[in-house]
C-alpha cells in the first residue's frame, strides 16, 4: 500500500520521492495529509508543513497524530495566507502556527491580525522602510555600489527589522534593487 501511495503522490501530486516517503511513513500522517489536500491544491506546501513544523511540534510535545489539535482545514487556511503573500512562511511557522497549536479553534487570519503580522505589499510603505534602512548605512550603500552585491541581504534584513517582518520580501528585494541601481546611475 505505501508504495502505491508513493507512486500516486509523485506522479499525480508531483511531490518528490523524499516527501512522498515521509508522508507515507505511517497511516496517521497519510490520513492527515489526505484531509489537508482536500482543502488545498498546494500539495508541496502541504507536504512541507507536515514534514516540517507539524512533525516538529508533534515530536517536541510527544504527541501522536490523533492528538494533533489543528484541523486540516485550518492548516490549509494558513497555507493559503502564505500562498497569497499575506504572511511569509517564517512568520506563519514561527508565530501563527504555535498560536494555533495552543488555540486550535482560532483562525490564522484572526491571529495574524491580532499580532499585527499581515505582510505589507504597499509599495509606498516598503519604500519608506527602504529609505530609512539605506539612510542608516551610507557606507554599506557605497560598498554595494562599488560591487559588493552580497550586501543586498543586509539591506533586506534591515528593512525586515524596521517593518517588524511585515514587508513583503519579494517586493522589498525588487524595490531595493531598483533604488540602489537608480541611485547608482544618478
Amino acid at each position: 500500500m505505501p508504495e502505491q501511495l508513493i507512486a500516486k503522490y509523485t506522479a499525480e501530486l508531483k511531490l518528490s520521492e523524499y516527501d512522498a516517503r515521509g508522508i507515507c511513513d505511517d497511516k496517521e500522517t497519510v490520513g492527515y495529509f489526505e484531509s489537508l489536500i482536500a482543502h488545498t491544491s498546494n500539495y508541496k506546501a502541504a507536504a512541507n508543513w507536515l514534514l516540517g513544523p507539524v512533525r516538529s511540534s508533534l515530536n517536541e510535545q510527544g504527541l501522536d497524530w490523533k492528538d494533533f489539535p489543528i484541523p486540516p482545514q485550518t492548516l490549509s487556511r494558513l497555507i493559503q495566507m502564505v500562498d497569497e503573500g499575506r504572511l511569509s512562511f517564517s512568520i506563519a511557522a514561527g508565530r501563527i502556527f504555535p498560536e494555533l497549536v495552543k488555540e486550535p479553534s482560532r483562525q490564522p487570519l484572526d491571529i495574524a491580525v491580532a499580532l499585527n503580522l499581515i505582510q505589507s505589499s504597499d509599495t509606498a510603505e516598503i519604500s519608506a522602510w527602504i529609505e530609512q534602512a539605506l539612510a542608516g548605512m551610507p557606507d554599506k550603500v557605497s560598498e554595494y555600489r562599488k560591487g559588493k552585491k552580497g550586501l543586498i541581504g543586509l539591506f533586506v534584513g534591515e528593512v525586515k527589522k524596521l517593518s517588524r517582518g511585515k514587508a513583503d520580501p519579494k517586493l522589498t528585494n525588487q524595490l531595493l534593487l531598483e533604488k540602489l541601481e537608480n541611485q547608482a546611475q544618478a
